[in-house]
């Protein structure tokens, strides 16, 4: 008990020392712009604003309320605070989702240290958010593949059949619980723009659909091996939109079957195509 207590006290003091030194250092402007987004979307859940249909800070919101209504907490603090909140929780979420899938403490720095895991850190991003919910019961995958289907969505083919109708039934009540206060959401997220998609930083950016059968095959794999690396895997090869941060999940999965050296191969190559790219060439 003693050195339970020791290690969670520890613990806390990292992650405070972490939170602690993401809030105080001073950040570059951009740095967390999808975050002022998430945390516009929150404050307007309490204001009663609106949350789709006009630009929450430079972006429209584009995911199911239920994310806004989760963030709150985050979203009440000042901007930095939050974001760093956010950026300690997405890194010890990595680090769990490693440990779930069995990959080694090298292989966790590799994931840790990769381009999708600073793009998410750099932007504030929620994509570990979303991976993580695979640590939940199969019965909440539906709502987890919804809050964002380019990380997730190939988790509503991992339910089993066992498990689906209560999986719809928590998507479906989910639902109806947003419908009074925000209306037919669905349709409003269709109708908005989507500038997103034509954005430089769109992976598929002039290659849509042409990687869709390249996430089919991962996700039949999936299917048929059961598990659920292979579904995560997919996931933004079905999407017409991907950041580099949505390429977390397919790094995790890929980190989990390669050995260390291969996997560090892997990592130096991808840091050397970002580079590459930076400088223009």
């Amino acid at each position: 008990m003693g050195r339970f207590s020791k290690e969670t006290l520890l613990g806390i003091l990292v992650l405070g020392f972490l939170v602690t030194v993401f809030a105080l250092v001073p950040i570059p402007a951009g740095v967390g712009d999808d975050w002022e987004t998430f945390k516009g979307a929150s404050e307007r859940v309490l204001t009663g604003t609106p949350l789709y249909g006009e630009r929450v800070t430079h972006a429209y919101y584009s995911n199911p309320p239920w994310l806004a209504v989760l963030l709150i907490p985050l979203g009440l603090l000042p901007f930095q605070w939050g974001w760093s909140i956010l950026c300690v929780t997405s890194l010890v979420l990595i680090v769990l989702v490693c440990r779930s899938w069995q990959i080694g403490p090298w292989k966790t720095v590799l994931v840790l240290m990769s381009p999708a895991t600073f793009y998410l850190l750099l932007h504030g991003e929620i994509d570990a958010l979303v991976i993580a919910g695979l640590l939940l019961p199969k019965e909440t995958w539906l709502v987890v593949a919804a809050t964002k289907p380019q990380v997730a969505v190939g988790l509503v083919l991992g339910v089993g059949r066992e498990r689906i109708i209560k999986a719809v039934g928590i998507a479906v009540l989910f639902f109806l619980l947003t419908l009074p206060f925000f209306g037919f959401w669905p349709l409003k997220i269709i109708q908005q723009p989507t500038p997103f998609i034509d954005a430089a930083h769109n992976l598929w950016i002039g290659l849509w659909p042409f990687q869709v059968p390249a996430g089919i095959g991962i996700l039949l794999l999936g299917i048929r091996r059961k598990d659920e690396r292979f579904l995560i895997a997919a996931s933004p090869f079905l999407s017409p939109y991907a950041a580099t941060s949505s390429l977390l999940g397919p790094w995790m999965a890929l980190a989990s079957l390669l050995k260390g050296w291969e996997a560090t191969i892997v990592f130096v190559s991808w840091w050397g195509s970002v580079i590459y790219r930076l400088l223009g060439f």
